[in-house]
């Protein structure tokens, strides 16, 4: 009898054990909750990168036991990879009511997991669309942000107090950065970035088309209970062939809205940006609208000002067993100094009666040009035929006698081999720097010389010459970048005659 009483009072005492224990799953929810994922990007995988354990596809709900932080990867053919970590918390209840209960349901909470949950119930992973093999990729610049609001303007409120639109806090080069930093991959090329808030965002000199960001309308509401703001863009992504907005090829409309948090403003917004530039990205007809009008543009361009053939003596000067020093000296006077009121540069004539190449971005917008021969003599020469895609123009001097360079094969030059660059970097007069050729690089289905030769602002249009004196490329841009300080590319001179059509006779001069 004794013993049948206490085993009833055992039994009562773990009925209501059970019943707490349950009221704390129910209360708490500690069951793992589940984390919604959702892309911009419909059917990606879904991964747990730890094991590339497959979790379902975008969107997907994903119900897992909140042992430790979650490490997603979205993948999806033609898109980069994208990654994010979804961290965990304790959760407070079931930690209260074990409390209360002596931590007896504390132990299968903690070896199930459930004492934990995810610290957010849903995820948004943007993807971005990356260029395939077969997709011709388009050199653009990036301009800077443009606003169409009026200084001053009501853009939003934050309790009863209105936010007005002020573009010294909204205008931020950080725009135009993180756009041409997104671009990368992709089959809109903006080139490497710069700082420089003079010049473009691309290295590319030669990119006929510019991308402009346009924010039609910007509305901003605070929400207290979550110290951020709702914030709506009203966007129009604007392809032209001319930094001025002028020759419009396409645009595209976009409304996109977020919430963000209430500091650093500018990086937040910049991010709201990316998701719209994402869709532009992903928008079949801008490519083909954009690369049709890039292709029209170039094909015209080439049949206007480059049909007519223009036939020039090989000049084969005797440098055979001559030191390099002394033919040095015979290939400065035949590299000129190309003035104007908006800059300076070089180039070098490749025949007797004045004809000279430099770069486009040399002469860009010039009908005529001074050319310095030397200390004591300027010339004046005129424009004569130019070729933006490739950075090429054709100069033509009212002149005889002059002292042309050899021209050597462009497609035999070898990684490795010693090379000198003539110009006049800077407006410090001819300026003779050594290097060698470091590689070959493809940038916009065109093919460049890399080389280490020590180039600077004014060498642009110079040559870069070989161990046998010859011509074998034109010096058309440096990249200046964190990692890339020093390497110069250069248009194989191959190239240069046949986009000039420059017909060489081999008759001597």
């Amino acid at each position: 009898m004794t013993r049948k009483i206490v085993k009833n009072k055992i039994l009562f005492l773990f009925i209501p054990l059970l019943f707490f224990y349950s009221c704390g799953i129910i209360l708490t929810g500690s069951k793992p909750k589940g984390v919604y994922v959702k892309s911009n990007i419909k059917g990606a995988i879904v991964l747990n990168s730890e094991g590339r354990k497959v979790l379902g596809k975008t969107p997907v709900n994903i119900n897992l036991k909140a042992t430790k932080p979650l490490k997603l990867l979205l993948e999806k053919e033609d898109y980069a990879a994208a990654t994010t970590e979804i961290g965990v918390k304790e959760n407070a209840g079931i930690i209260f009511l074990d409390a209360m209960l002596l931590c007896i349901p504390c132990i299968p909470d903690f070896i199930t997991g459930t004492v934990y949950q995810y610290n957010m119930d849903s995820v948004f992973i943007p993807m971005k669309r990356i260029a395939r093999k077969d997709e011709e990729v388009i050199p653009i610049s990036v301009g800077d942000i443009k606003w169409k609001l009026k200084e001053g303007e009501t853009v939003g409120k934050e309790g009863k107090s209105e936010i007005f639109f002020n573009k010294t806090t909204y205008d931020s080069r950080i725009y135009s950065e993180s756009i041409c930093k997104e671009l990368d991959e992709t089959f809109f090329d903006a080139g490497e970035c710069s700082e420089n808030s003079k010049r473009d965002f691309s290295y590319v000199k030669n990119s006929q088309i510019f991308l402009t960001p346009i924010i039609n309308k910007f509305n901003l509401l605070y929400v207290s209970e979550k110290s951020s703001y709702y914030v709506k863009m009203d966007i129009t992504w604007e392809f032209t062939h001319s930094n001025n907005g002028s020759e419009v090829i396409y645009q595209f409309h976009d409304i996109e809205s977020a919430v963000i948090g209430s500091s650093e403003k500018r990086k937040s917004l910049s991010s709201i940006l990316l998701l719209s530039l994402y869709k532009l990205i992903d928008n079949e007809e801008a490519y083909k609208k954009v690369l049709a009008e890039y292709k029209n543009k170039n094909v015209t361009t080439s049949k206007k000002e480059n049909s007519n053939t223009i036939s020039i003596p090989k000049y084969k000067p005797d440098y055979k067993g001559k030191p390099l020093t002394s033919i040095i000296k015979n290939l400065v006077k035949s590299v000129v100094t190309i003035e104007h009121n908006d800059g300076i540069g070089s180039g070098f004539i490749i025949s007797s009666d004045g004809y000279i190449i430099t770069n486009y971005h040399v002469v860009e917008g010039k009908k005529s040009v001074n050319v310095k021969l030397n200390e004591s003599l300027t010339l004046n020469a005129d424009v004569i035929k130019t070729d933006k895609a490739n950075d090429l123009a054709l100069l033509k001097l009212q002149a005889i006698d002059m002292l042309p360079v050899a021209l050597g094969n462009s497609d035999k030059v070898e990684i490795g081999e010693e090379v000198i660059a003539i110009g006049s970097p800077l407006e410090l007069g001819q300026t003779v720097s050594k290097g060698i050729v470091s590689g070959k690089r493809k940038f916009e289905e065109h093919v460049y010389i890399q080389t280490d030769v020590s180039v600077n602002p004014g060498n642009s249009g110079g040559p870069l010459i070989n161990q046998e004196g010859e011509v074998i490329g034109i010096v058309t841009l440096k990249v200046i970048s964190k990692g890339f300080e020093g390497i110069a590319f250069c248009i194989p001179i191959n190239e240069a005659i046949q986009m000039l059509n420059i017909n060489y006779t081999d008759e001597k001069k």
